[in-house]
């Protein structure tokens, strides 16, 4: 990868970092764009333009609208400046290292084996053409296709049951409306 390729990881990196580290939902949201954006810078940059296409499309376009929406629909506000204290924040990182570290050894073994040219021969034998990538989805993949739809449309409920928000409303008596004037 290039210098380039460097610059946008760095960029991803950083935008992820503010994804969960702001405090305001709507700022969060707009470095999620960020990083998703970022994501299809690196996938052009590694030669899958069609990913990078579909990236920029699927989820910087459609997804991100959808979460812009729920946010609106939410009316959420910024969190409160409550801070989680240092033994909190210790035991966070302490348990994000050891899950790190647990993951690492079977991701190098898995890879451990392989050489330059047997990835590169894996790559060429799955060509990642817009064709292949639309039957694996359609038949080998297509419940999983089919269940992140069912998901999203669940999530969209969801927001819309909890923006509906109970209103008071006037009750009508004998001298005229509970709480208004005469």
């Amino acid at each position: 990868m290039s210098f380039i390729g460097f610059v946008i990881g760095v960029v991803a990196i950083v935008s992820g970092v503010c994804v969960v580290g702001l405090r305001n939902p709507l700022y969060s949201a707009f470095a999620l764009v960020t990083n998703l954006l970022a994501m299809a810078g690196l996938y052009a940059a590694l030669d899958a333009h069609f990913l990078a296409v579909s990236q920029v499309v699927v989820y910087a376009g459609a997804i991100m609208v959808l979460v812009l929406f729920v946010l609106m629909l939410l009316n959420l506000k910024s969190e409160s400046g409550r801070k989680l204290g240092f033994i909190r924040s210790a035991v966070a990182l302490v348990i994000g290292c050891v899950v790190l570290l647990s993951a690492l050894p079977p991701v190098f073994a898995r890879f451990a084996g392989m050489s330059e040219v047997t990835v590169s021969d894996n790559a060429r034998d799955s060509e990642g053409t817009v064709k292949a990538i639309g039957q694996e989805l359609y038949t080998k993949y297509v419940a999983q296709f089919e269940l992140s739809s069912l998901v999203l449309l669940i999530g969209v409920v969801g927001a819309v049951m909890l923006s509906k928000r109970r209103s008071v409303t006037l009750q009508p008596r004998a001298g005229g409306l509970v709480g208004g004037s005469k």
